[in-house]
């Protein structure tokens, strides 16, 4: 079962990537990222971009499909996902649907962010797993490394966890409000070391 949530080491010495979680810790100072999950897309020596992926808001897709155009409106809610660009909007999802336009994450991951997308949607093409995002989280170059290393200003016992290769079944298919305590706990041990240390 545990396959399901995660392949790799679960310490956090491990490397960020493409596909990697951050699970924001319980001593978190900037409200908006409280009990966040983050999946990352690009981490690279020009920084990193990461998607939050559960913060539900009370916005959905209706009134925008009224703006571009579409004969149906498309009732599917809209996440929080990051306070960077909030006029951007995001379609992260598994691996078994993409169009021309999607980004490929990992084996696992796809993001797609192109008015494209939500004709497919309208069509009822759509991935069987996705969540609809709007802004993104981003780190300059170095950054998050620092947070996960404790480095002045930053310590231990607020940096992030560190999921891996995790997969959008576990992520996409977990009530959001658990999502966060349920990625807690599979990090145990890596927990206990980086908040109780």
């Amino acid at each position: 079962m545990e396959d399901l949530y995660l392949t790799g080491p679960r310490e956090n010495n491990m490397r960020v990537g493409p596909g990697t979680l951050l699970i924001a810790p319980p001593k978190m100072t900037d409200g908006r990222f409280v009990k966040s999950v983050i999946l990352v897309t690009h981490h690279n020596s020009a920084g990193t971009f990461a998607l939050c992926l559960n913060k539900p808001t009370r916005n959905d897709l209706k009134e925008f499909s009224r703006d571009i155009g579409l004969d149906k409106e498309l009732p599917f809610s809209l996440y929080w996902g990051g306070p960077v660009n909030q006029q951007s909007l995001w379609m992260i999802h598994d691996n078994n649907w993409e169009n021309e336009h999607s980004m490929i994450v990992t084996d696992k991951w796809r993001v797609t962010s192109n008015e494209s997308m939500f004709h497919h949607l309208a069509d009822g093409d759509a991935p069987r797993n996705f969540r609809l995002v709007f802004g993104f989280c981003s780190w300059a170059p170095g950054q998050l490394e620092m947070e996960l290393a404790g480095t002045f200003p930053f310590t231990r016992s607020s940096s992030w966890l560190i999921l891996p290769n995790s997969n959008p079944e576990f992520v996409l298919e977990t009530d959001p409000s658990k999502l966060w305590k349920t990625s807690v706990e599979l990090c145990g041990q890596q927990a206990v070391n980086n908040w109780m240390a």
